[in-house]
C-alpha cells in the first residue's frame, strides 16, 4: 500500500548559482532526486540568510515587505526571510518592479528569495508547511543557469504583470507547460528520519 508522504519535497537554495532546486525522495528515503529548478534572486550578502535546514512556515497570497514594497505568493523560511515573487510597488498585480524582474539570476534582494510568480506559486501549492528548506552556498552551475535565464519570459510593454503569474486576471499570462513530474511514490518508502540538523531560527 502506498504511503502518504507528508513532505514529498525538499527545497534547496544554491546561493552561488542563484538557483532553487526541488528534490523528492529516493528508495532510501533521502531527498536526492531533482524534479524542478527555478532561477532566483537572493540576498546581496550571501551570509545574510544563514546556511542550514529550516522548516517552511506561514504562506501569504500578498505580503507587505519591510521596505514598503509588496510580494505575491510568499512562504516564510525563517525570521524575515521568505520565498516570494519579484516585488511590486503596490498591492496590485499590474505593478511589478520591472528592474527587479530583470535582476533574477543575480543576488540583489535584501535577504529574501525572489522567484518568478509561477515558481513562488508552485512552492505554495506543492510544499506544505514543515517542508525542509536547505540553504547552501553551493557552487556555480553556468550551463543550467543559462538555460533557466533564457527561459525567463520577456516583460510586455504597457503592462506591469509578471508574465508567469497564473492569476486568472493576468492579460499577458505565459507559461510553458509544467514538466515537473509527480513524485515517484515508492510504496514502502517514507523520508528517512533525522536527515538534517535544524538550523537555529533567525529572529
Amino acid at each position: 500500500t502506498p504511503v502518504e508522504v507528508q513532505y514529498p519535497y525538499l527545497i534547496e537554495l544554491n546561493k552561488k548559482a542563484q538557483i532553487v532546486t526541488v528534490y523528492t525522495i529516493d528508495e532510501d528515503g533521502e531527498y536526492t532526486i531533482p524534479v524542478k529548478h527555478m532561477i532566483c534572486s537572493s540576498g546581496y550578502r550571501h551570509s545574510k540568510l544563514p546556511d542550514g535546514v529550516y522548516p517552511l512556515k506561514t504562506k501569504y497570497e500578498w505580503k507587505l515587505m519591510g521596505d514598503g514594497t509588496w510580494a505575491k505568493y510568499a512562504s516564510r523560511i525563517t525570521g524575515p526571510f521568505l520565498f516570494h515573487s519579484v516585488p511590486y510597488e503596490s498591492k496590485d498585480s499590474n505593478d511589478v518592479f520591472w528592474y527587479k524582474y530583470r535582476q533574477l539570476g543575480d543576488n540583489q534582494s535584501s535577504g529574501c528569495i525572489r522567484l518568478l510568480c509561477k515558481d513562488a506559486k508552485w512552492i505554495q501549492d506543492n510544499c506544505p508547511e514543515g517542508t525542509p528548506v536547505r540553504i547552501t552556498l553551493g557552487e556555480e552551475m553556468p550551463e543550467l543557469k543559462q538555460e533557466l535565464m533564457d527561459a525567463i519570459p520577456e516583460l510586455v510593454k504597457g503592462y506591469g504583470w509578471d508574465p508567469t503569474d497564473p492569476d486568472p486576471e493576468n492579460p499577458i499570462y505565459f507559461a510553458e507547460p509544467d514538466a515537473t513530474p509527480e513524485p515517484t511514490r515508492v510504496p514502502w518508502v517514507t523520508p528517512k528520519p533525522d536527515q538534517f540538523t535544524r538550523a537555529p531560527e533567525v529572529d
